[in-house]
């Protein structure tokens, strides 16, 4: 009996063992994820400061990609990940207090009945991230509505990766 009993408890502590060795799955956070998410950050972050340098000429420089914004764009993505479709207003967020907004990224081919596919990569076979210029002049289009006449003042691009996909949501700071 008190061999079973031993018996028993080791393999539950093998269990335990292996439970906290296991991923939780779909988070994305292994080294691999987060330099995929860093790359697709990269690539949206360049092609929002060549959109930016040729609205406003030679004079703008680029923008790095801020943190805050960043963080805020993440906490977007996952707060809305678990949707197929979203509407105008759950594309966005706003931080009341910083003035930074944030938009999830879509699919402008696919906007049907007044709802956005969120857009998403998967590193496996994604090759190159290239982000449509249609899709840029189209976010660019929208963060000009909600900027208003206001100047922006910093640019924040967010990517998290769920389920096998790695998403994206931009941001901006206006004053």
């Amino acid at each position: 009996m008190k061999k079973m009993k031993r018996l028993v408890a080791v393999l539950l502590a093998g269990i335990m063992v292996l439970a906290m060795l296991t991923a939780c799955g779909g988070t994305g956070n292994n080294a691999d994820t987060a330099k995929f998410e860093a790359t697709v950050e990269q690539a949206y972050m360049a092609k929002l400061n060549e959109k930016l340098k040729a609205t406003y000429g030679e004079k703008f420089e680029n923008f790095e990609n801020d943190e805050t914004i960043k963080n805020l764009a993440v906490e977007r993505i996952v707060a809305m990940a678990d949707k197929e479709t979203l509407t105008y207003k759950e594309l966005w967020t706003k931080d009341e207090t910083t003035q930074d907004w944030v938009m999830i990224c879509y699919d402008s081919n696919q906007i049907i009945n007044g709802t956005y596919v969120m857009s998403s990569y998967e590193a496996a076979t994604a090759g190159t991230i290239t982000p449509a210029q249609k899709d840029i002049d189209a976010y660019w289009n929208l963060v000009q509505v909600k900027a208003g006449n206001k100047k922006i003042t910093a640019l924040g691009v967010g990517a998290k990766t769920i389920n096998g996909k790695t998403y994206v949501a931009i941001g901006f700071n206006v004053q």
